[in-house]
């Protein structure tokens, strides 16, 4: 009997974040044929062509579906490449050294780093990021493109919307609310909702600029 063909993923991006994408993408059991990126370079033959020629490169290398790799110095252009290419994404993928909750549910195109921890009830929106050894506890909703950097610990009931970025060690008290596109800086701990498009900072959080060190 023939071994069943391993799936095959594109990876859209060529810089760290995307190879690291690419690693937990191996480590799920998936085949990565390569790369895309803005202005390939014939010198890196991984780098399969721009990001505008998916639909092609997933036809020419029969590829199974596709994963955002741009990282968190741009979340716009994250989110417009999953909507650009919706239909090729893939399911979510999750490193087999993170620990999932089996009533955790996770949207298409998300990415689990290895050690994150998921608890009872979460939920991780598509194409949200979840960085080594992010914590995620009962009942949190983290939404779609929002990215989670290592280290991070999201207490019971927070919600993360969509677009929104948690600094590497920040702490979030439970039940909190971080509004869409705003970030928290590495290291804070928020006490207080964070509204949309804010940058929070400092221990307790406060905005840049308010009883906050810049």
């Amino acid at each position: 009997m023939s071994r069943a063909r391993r799936r095959r993923v594109l990876v859209l991006g060529a810089g760290g974040h995307a190879r690291a994408v690419a690693d937990v993408a191996r480590a799920a059991g998936w085949t990565v044929a390569g790369f895309t990126d803005l202005a390939p370079d014939p010198a890196r033959p991984q780098i399969l062509g721009r990001d505008d020629d998916v639909p092609r490169l997933v036809r020419r290398h029969r590829l199974d579906g596709v994963l955002v790799g741009i990282g968190n110095t741009s979340l716009t252009r994250r989110a417009e490449l999953f909507h650009a290419f919706r239909t090729l994404v893939a399911p979510a993928l999750t490193h087999p050294r993170a620990v999932v909750a089996r009533s955790a549910a996770l949207e298409a195109g998300a990415v689990i780093f290895p050690g994150a921890i998921l608890g009872a009830g979460v939920v991780i929106g598509a194409n949200a990021v979840l960085y080594s050894g992010a914590i995620v506890e009962h009942d949190s909703r983290i939404g779609a493109h929002a990215y989670v950097s290592p280290g991070a610990v999201l207490a019971g009931g927070v919600t993360v919307d969509d677009g929104a970025f948690v600094g590497a060690g920040a702490v979030v008290i439970p039940g909190v609310r971080i509004g869409a596109g705003s970030v928290v800086a590495a290291g804070a701990v928020v006490v207080d909702d964070v509204v949309a498009g804010a940058t929070v900072l400092g221990v307790p959080a406060r905005p840049r600029g308010v009883g906050a060190p810049r």
